[in-house]
């Protein structure tokens, strides 16, 4: 049985064991990358199931419960080439029925897919022949996915540079550091409040800075991992889906010798397994006596656990995230590090092309395109209503107009609008047209341009522009955040 680590030449291979090692020769690079694709396989497929889990689908529809046996059938034989492809249809089969109703890092996900895709046609292509070869496989999609995860960074930063999220009374970075609970071991003062706030885009800046350079590469990866796993445990979300996500891509910036640790650990628990089986697989009454406590104490655990914590996946990514980084840790502390070449160097230039839409995604909030998953999760910022409260990027740098016609809603027959109207929101037109046009209630008051206006489903003209929704293509792509209408915008995601 094909295992993710059988291809990864042991310690006494010359590239990965000692620091007066080599590089790793042609052959031996590619044995390696054939193993690299298999872990990478076996994480992507580790981030679908943290996703299923965070946001507990599993079984609500059909395609859920597949897209959830799909990565367990990944994970059995992450080699397969075959299944892989069977889980990432199942996840673009996921993401395009429910766009634009999606999450961040479920949209970055669909873009590393397509990257997938993309590298899968273009290798068979140049090999010409179906069954590809995994290690031109990787370092076809790799250079792509990193630079992908580079710009997401890049706005995630970027986003952040407003004056809200500056401000300690209304930052999201002094939410979720309450919701941390971060002040049992810290206090909970205005200045560290403050301090978190930059301590937060520092730390954001700094890691993809370091995964840029061969040198600093290792820090900047112990820096996202340790950041990753601590966010992901905080009490306002699980952020789990999102830390697992960035874990396996993070996997793609490793060196080769964290395959060697790899696979000396897998080999290491399969002996321990294979000792612990001969040792008490013999029918005594003290082995008898002993597996009867251990059950008792599994399942006196799984009770208290349960009443302890309301979302148990945290324990599950806790013992992930730890083993991920120790073994990532254990890999720098024994061996020299040797990082794959052409590390954010497409092979051709049209694997430029998921990179770019990448970026458009996170820019569109300031071409005046959609505000939601544009990648400004938790960062305070406004770009709607000819106001922004970015510190440098002015709204004359949109060039649609979205974002300039809002709406405040009065009052409506439709329950949805008259959320909208009681908690003070205003939202685009764009949105507003296209919700009475699907609900068509029978009556709407609101303001736009600051002129009051009503709909009258009765009265509408056959023309009314509110009867008609946009083009299902801008509907499926652009998605706009309701705003407040007075400053600081509130957290939200």
């Amino acid at each position: 049985m094909h295992s993710i680590t059988s291809t990864v030449p042991t310690s006494t291979d010359r590239y990965s064991a000692a620091p007066a090692a080599t590089p790793p020769s042609a052959d031996a690079a590619a044995a390696a990358d054939t193993t690299r694709y298999a872990v990478f396989c076996a994480l992507w497929a580790i981030a679908t199931l943290f996703h299923m889990a965070q946001s507990r689908l599993y079984t609500t529809q059909l395609h859920y419960l597949l897209l959830t046996l799909a990565a367990l059938a990944v994970l059995s034989k992450p080699s397969s080439i075959v299944r892989l492809l069977v889980l990432i249809g199942l996840q673009l089969y996921e993401v395009f029925s429910r766009l634009p109703d999606i999450s961040n890092h479920w949209l970055f996900t669909t873009f590393v897919n397509l990257t997938i895709l993309q590298a899968l046609v273009w290798t068979a292509f140049k090999e010409r022949r179906l069954s590809v070869d995994r290690a031109a496989l990787l370092r076809a999609f790799a250079p792509a996915v990193r630079l992908e995860l580079l710009i997401l960074y890049f706005f995630v930063v970027l986003h952040k540079l407003n004056w809200a999220f500056l401000s300690p009374s209304a930052s999201c970075a002094a939410m979720l550091y309450k919701a941390q609970h971060a002040e049992a071991l810290l206090p909970d003062s205005p200045a560290l409040i403050l301090a978190n706030i930059y301590l937060t885009l520092a730390i954001e800046t700094l890691i993809p800075v370091l995964l840029i350079f061969r040198k600093t590469r290792n820090i900047g990866l112990v820096i996202g991992l340790f950041f990753h796993c601590i966010i992901a445990f905080n009490s306002y979300n699980g952020f789990y889906d999102f830390s697992s996500m960035i874990f396996a891509t993070y996997f793609l910036f490793t060196s080769y010798s964290f395959i060697t640790t790899l696979h000396q650990f897998r080999n290491n628990l399969l002996s321990f397994w294979h000792a612990v089986k001969q040792r008490f697989s013999q029918f005594t009454f003290s082995h008898i006596a002993l597996w009867v406590i251990l059950a008792v104490v599994l399942l006196g655990s799984i009770k208290l656990f349960g009443k302890v914590f309301t979302d148990y996946f945290r324990l599950v990514w806790g013992a992930y995230s730890f083993m991920y980084i120790l073994l990532l840790l254990f890999s720098l502390y024994k061996a020299r590090q040797y990082f794959p070449t052409r590390l954010f160097s497409p092979s051709h230039a049209l694997f430029l092309l998921f990179p770019l839409l990448v970026f458009l995604n996170g820019i569109s909030p300031y071409l005046g395109l959609k505000t939601e998953s544009s990648f400004a999760m938790f960062s305070n910022l406004r770009t709607e209503g000819g106001i922004t409260n970015h510190l440098f990027i002015p709204v004359s740098a949109q060039v649609f107009d979205f974002q300039k016609d809002m709406i405040e809603v009065v009052a409506s027959s439709d329950a949805e609008l008259q959320r909208v109207a009681d908690e003070g929101k205003l939202i685009t037109f764009f949105q507003f047209k296209n919700r009475v046009a699907d609900a068509r209630p029978a009556r709407v008051e609101y303001l736009r341009n600051g002129q009051r206006r009503t709909f009258a489903l009765a009265t509408a003209s056959p023309n009314d522009e509110l009867l008609h929704k946009s083009p299902s293509l801008l509907r499926k792509f652009m998605r706009f955040r309701m705003i407040n209408k007075v400053d600081p915008q509130p957290c939200q995601h």
